[in-house]
C-alpha cells in the first residue's frame, strides 16, 4: 500500500495555517511486501515525522513523486525536519515535474498563495489544471475557486461551477459542494443548464481539454 499526502489548498485557510492535511491512498502492494512508501505512511500517522523523513527521503532522491510530494509536505510544515519553504518548493517542483497529481496540486497551491515562490495565478492555474486533468478531486475545487473569484482570469462562474461539480462528485473535498450549491442557487435556468452540460462535457473527455 502506498500513501500520498497532500495539501488541499483553500482560500478560506490563509488567515490560519496555510491548509489542510488530507490523506490519498493508492493500493497495489501486498499487505507483507516490504514498502517504505507504507511505513513512511504509518510513521507519518503516528506524527513519528522523523521516522516519516527517513522512510521517504530515499524514495524522493531515487526520483520517486510521491515521494517527493510527501517530502515537499513536510519541509513546507516543519515536521521531522526544520522548516524550509525552499526545499519544500524544490521537492514539490520534482514531483510536478514527474507528473504527480499530488504535487502539481501542492505547486498550484503555493504560487497562488505567492508561498516560497512570488505569487503567479497563472502558473497556479497551470499546475491545478494539469493535476485536475489526471481526476485530482483538490485540483478542480481550487481551479472552480480561481474562476469563481477572478484570480489571473476573468471571475466567470460556469467554469467556477464545471469545476466545483465535478470535484463534489468525488466526495474528497469537504467545501465543493457548497461552492457548487451557492453558484447554482445565483445562476438562471438557462446558465443552469450551460453549466451542467459543460460539467458532462469535461468528464466525458476525462477531464482533459475542459474549456
Amino acid at each position: 500500500m502506498r500513501k500520498s499526502i497532500t495539501h488541499n489548498s483553500t482560500l478560506a485557510g490563509l488567515i490560519g495555517a496555510l491548509l489542510a492535511l488530507i490523506f490519498s491512498v493508492n493500493l497495489g502492494h501486498a499487505a507483507n511486501a516490504p514498502d517504505p512508501m507504507q511505513d513512511g505512511a504509518r510513521h507519518f500517522q503516528r506524527a513519528d515525522y522523523k521516522a516519516a523523513v527517513s522512510a521517504w527521503q530515499p524514495l524522493a532522491i531515487k526520483g520517486n513523486p510521491v515521494a517527493q510530494n510527501n517530502l515537499g509536505i513536510l519541509y513546507l510544515d516543519g515536521k521531522g525536519v526544520k522548516q524550509d519553504t525552499s526545499e519544500a518548493v524544490r521537492y514539490l517542483s520534482l514531483s510536478a515535474a514527474a507528473g504527480s497529481s499530488l504535487g502539481q496540486n501542492n505547486l498550484g497551491g503555493l504560487y497562488r498563495e505567492g508561498k516560497g515562490v512570488p505569487r503567479d495565478y497563472p502558473k497556479a492555474a497551470q499546475w491545478f489544471t494539469a493535476s485536475a486533468a489526471q481526476g485530482n478531486a483538490a485540483a478542480m475545487y481550487n481551479l472552480g475557486l480561481m474562476y469563481e473569484m477572478g484570480q489571473g482570469m476573468k471571475a466567470e462562474p460556469f467554469h467556477a461551477y464545471m469545476w466545483y461539480a465535478l470535484a463534489a462528485e468525488q466526495n474528497q473535498v469537504t467545501n465543493a459542494v457548497a461552492h457548487r450549491d451557492a453558484l447554482w442557487g445565483r445562476m438562471t435556468p438557462a446558465a443552469q443548464k450551460q453549466a451542467k452540460d459543460m460539467a458532462a462535457a469535461c468528464k466525458g473527455q476525462a477531464y482533459k481539454g475542459c474549456r
